[in-house]
């Protein structure tokens, strides 16, 4: 694999947006949708290499069993790893990345449910927890320039995590504006 790079080239960048993941914070329940955000920045060393950190925080909440009130979940995490530019022409940039790092959750019975929905809940596997994991984050950040300094970034990756001694993968994607500083 040989990088197509252009006299275009930046050589650090910043992203932000939106954030959605099908997600499984209590490992042992289906897989949920959760909604939210990230951010990240990315320095190159060159034309192709680089290093990048992202924050991101998702939020839903499960369906309980029989009635019962839902359980509302989040996941924060935070991670660093390399970054590979493969493709980068006037119009469209292409990178793959690989970021590794932690991640809190948190699920919580709503406040007024009651001793025996609790009950129907812990039974099926639903629980109060806060715990820190770690995470991974394999994703290809495809950029549509808008100007030579803006673009407009989407992200599709595998997200994975270990909560409840059981590994979880999950897709993740994210869209928003990416801003482009140090081109020639």
């Amino acid at each position: 694999l040989v990088p197509c790079v252009s006299a275009q080239d930046h050589r650090a960048e910043v992203f932000g947006g939106y954030s959605y993941a099908k997600i499984n914070p209590e490992a042992t329940q289906p897989k949920e949708n959760a909604n939210g955000w990230m951010g990240g920045a990315a320095g190159y060393a060159n034309k192709w290499f680089g290093a990048g950190f992202e924050i991101a925080a998702q939020f839903g909440n499960m369906a309980g069993p029989g009635g019962t009130p839902p359980v509302s979940f989040k996941e924060y995490s935070y991670m660093v790893g390399p970054q590979f530019r493969f493709v980068s022409t006037k119009k469209v940039e292409a990178a793959a990345k690989i970021l590794l790092g932690g991640v809190f959750g948190q699920a919580r019975l709503d406040a007024n449910t009651t001793a025996a929905q609790i009950q129907a809940l812990t039974a099926a596997g639903y629980s109060n927890f806060d715990s820190t994991k770690f995470a991974m984050m394999v994703g290809v950040p495809v950029d549509v320039s808008v100007t030579k300094l803006i673009g407009i970034r989407v992200e599709p990756g595998l997200y994975r995590t270990s909560f409840i001694k059981q590994h979880q993968s999950n897709f993740r994607f994210s869209i928003g504006p990416v801003f482009r500083f140090g081109g020639r």
